[in-house]
């Protein structure tokens, strides 16, 4: 159980021969919250160009102050098509490694099986199969100067010019890290589909470069990831933006968790949080030069 402190204010309007005054109160409200399930969280991906991996853990109640503990003992399994081809090993901290590289247009999925352990959940759950999507290698990332205009800041920008491959149906997510740190804001979410770009290049003829970042000064690296992620991934990471960036406004949807990919077997209804998914990566870096 948690306990939650609300201060609830009121203020009052008093009129005496002097003027008005104002006079007000503070009172607390102390509101008991039931804990909530413990469950399981999955967060993992295997690629084209990078070895599949899993990070695992236990749901904590929202208004802990504490981290979610790791998960230690699971066996996690790796699947293409159906049939298992890697078993992944524990490294620390409940991130599990593993060896096998993936394919265009394969199907996998996640399966981790958790012994019983007290009262935490246990059992096997798996993430539902979903092919691995196509994505065209980054055809270039540069730096440049731009003056000072309006609505722009002088500085140096870096951008980058890309082609969609044609063909409609493909979905990406699009990273990028400042030297060696992730810029990982809920509003440096950043999700797309070919509606508009199917064939496409932004390439500054056809569509605008896309802009990456800046300005920023002189030395700074920057690294372009874009990825192919599976339809599910794509509309799980626009609620989790969505979620994330609500500011508490009155007409803001109540916060949820966010249900993934990944299922307990032989129960439907009982989800872990997060998401396993197949991912083509393709990268791009560039050290901003004067």
């Amino acid at each position: 159980m948690k306990t939650l402190r609300i201060f609830f204010s009121a203020a009052f309007l008093a009129v005496s021969g002097a003027g008005i005054l104002f006079t007000g109160c503070q009172d607390p409200i102390d509101l008991t919250l039931p804990d909530g399930e413990i469950r399981l969280i999955v967060n993992g991906s295997v690629g084209d160009n990078q070895s599949v991996y899993a990070d695992l853990s236990w749901s904590v109640n929202y208004l802990s102050e504490t981290a979610n503990p790791s998960v230690e003992n699971a066996l996690v399994i790796l699947y293409e098509n159906g049939l298992p081809v890697d078993t992944l090993h524990h490294v620390g901290k409940g991130h599990y490694d593993g060896d096998f590289i993936g394919s265009y247009a394969q199907s996998y999925h996640a399966a981790v099986t958790l012994p019983q352990n007290g009262d935490l959940p246990y059992g096997t759950w798996r993430s539902a199969p979903e092919a691995m999507g196509r994505c065209q290698t980054i055809d270039s990332i540069y730096s440049a100067f731009v003056p000072r205009a309006p609505f722009v800041r002088e500085g140096y920008y870096v951008y980058a010019h890309w082609t969609e491959i044609a063909g409609s149906g493909d979905y990406y997510r699009a990273k990028i890290w400042r030297n060696d740190t992730l810029e990982n804001a809920p509003f440096n979410l950043s999700v797309f589909d070919d509606g508009f770009l199917d064939g496409r290049a932004n390439n500054g003829l056809d569509l605008p470069a896309i802009e990456v970042a800046g300005p920023d000064t002189v030395g700074v690296t920057y690294t372009l990831e874009i990825g192919s992620i599976p339809l599910g991934l794509f509309s799980y990471l626009q609620l989790l933006r969505e979620q994330t960036l609500q500011v508490g406004g009155l007409f803001d949807a109540p916060p949820a968790p966010i249900v993934g990919n990944i299922y307990r077997d032989g129960n439907p209804d009982d989800f872990a949080l997060g998401y396993f998914y197949a991912s083509a990566r393709r990268q791009a870096a560039v050290t901003i030069t004067p």
